[in-house]
């Protein structure tokens, strides 16, 4: 996807200027004459970059800018601030509140493009590495929100089916207390990295915490996804790790859901739902979630 910026500025010159550059490079923008509709579009347009000038009509840009930053559906998306407001004491405070950058008026497109460019790349950079769980090298539970909602909207729109495979590695507890957490770890990472060499390309393996992974596997119904999982839980018992000479192995249990059971509650839930029954069942058991029974209106 393009990148996309959002402009808060009340010259009409300037954002024609912007926008002529921008388009030849790709990125969509959007204009806000003033600070109280930069706000409402930030929120509405989620863009990838803002640049924000002070001296607005109605909220000066400080202001603006700690507004955005208070915002949990705003307060990751990188701002510069782009004004003629050159006071050292302004870049400061305007630094402060959490910009980027400061770019003082007039000032040149191409160094402006440079240093928007160069920006966005460190934003990816840091906002990728913030995904990422540190002990297994897999996407976590942020990136799996993320992932999973654009994913249930895509498979809506398309009709084409979407599962959720939730894993729990069993008794984890009891292998952090008679191996050591070290060996626990090593045996999360060796479910997690065998759980990514049986996916697709298209598909993705999360982190859930608490010994849990996550598979959300596109083109796949409940049952095809269950099929999935019974296949990966039989493997699963052949996995081992070796600490001091001594094999030690660890079974799965798995819950299941697609999109057409989903219902009220998220995909997630229901498979997670699943994995619960699952758990009842004892270990290595596997669960598929079965669309809600409907209430039957009693006759008149």
């Amino acid at each position: 996807m393009n990148p996309s910026i959002l402009m808060i500025d009340d010259s009409l010159l300037l954002h024609r200027l912007v926008a002529s550059q921008c388009d030849s490079l790709g990125m969509a923008i959007h204009s806000a004459y003033d600070g109280g509709n930069g706000l409402t579009m930030a929120a509405q347009y989620r863009p990838s970059m803002i640049l924000l000038d002070v001296d607005l009509p109605d909220i000066d840009g400080f202001e603006v800018c700690r507004r955005l930053k208070s915002d949990r559906q705003t307060s990751r998306t990188p701002v510069i601030f782009l004004t003629a407001a050159v006071a050292t004491d302004n870049k400061v405070k305007g630094l402060d509140l959490g910009a980027v950058d400061y770019i003082t008026k007039p000032f040149k497109v191409e160094e402006l493009l440079a240093r928007v460019r160069s920006s966005l790349r460190a934003h990816r950079k840091m906002e990728h590495r913030a995904m990422i769980d540190g002990l297994t090298g897999l996407w976590n539970r942020a990136y799996l929100e993320d992932h999973l909602s654009s994913q249930v909207a895509q498979a809506a729109q398309s009709g084409e089916p979407l599962s959720c495979i939730i894993c729990d590695v069993d008794e984890l507890r009891v292998i952090n207390s008679r191996h050591g957490r070290t060996v626990g770890d090593e045996v999360l990472r060796s479910v997690g990295q065998f759980l990514l060499s049986q996916c697709r390309a298209q598909d993705v393996v999360c982190v859930c915490g608490g010994g849990k992974f996550s598979m959300v596997v596109s083109g796949m119904d409940r049952h095809a996804a269950g099929r999935l999982a019974e296949r990966l839980c039989g493997q699963i018992r052949d996995l081992h790790v070796v600490r001091r000479g001594m094999e030690i192995g660890a079974t799965c249990t798995f819950g299941v859901a697609d999109i057409s059971v989903s219902g009220g509650a998220s995909l997630f839930e229901r498979a997670d739902a699943a994995l619960k029954r699952a758990k009842l069942n004892g270990k290595a058991s596997i669960s598929v979630a079965r669309p809600a029974r409907q209430r039957l209106n009693a006759a008149a």
